[in-house]
């Protein structure tokens, strides 16, 4: 009675596992569109953008237009060179221009 008990856990345990690993492995990426984001959504979207950085990319975005590129966040005053030189391959898996 135990074995089989324990058969039952284990099967159920192994196929929560391949569960797991297939629906993990299956995940659509959504990136943040840079150009059409609101404060709301670009604040704790990457670590290091809170208020201060979300508010400055807006106000970039409205002073200067659209973003040609993830990589021009380090023109954005408070976001810097260095943060984004650091942090581009990143900032280019979640956001995007287009």
């Amino acid at each position: 009675m135990k074995a089989t008990l324990f058969a039952v856990f284990l099967s159920f345990f192994v196929s929560s596992i391949y569960a797991e690993s297939v629906v993990s492995s299956h995940q659509i990426a959504i990136k943040i569109n840079l150009n059409k984001a609101d404060e709301k959504v670009l604040i704790h979207s990457y670590k290091g953008i809170g208020k201060k950085r979300a508010e400055a990319i807006i106000k970039y975005r409205v002073k200067y237009g659209n973003f040609k590129s993830v990589a021009e966040l380090a023109e954005v005053r408070g976001i810097g060179k260095l943060f984004v030189k650091r942090n581009l391959k990143d900032l280019e898996n979640i956001f995007t221009v287009s």
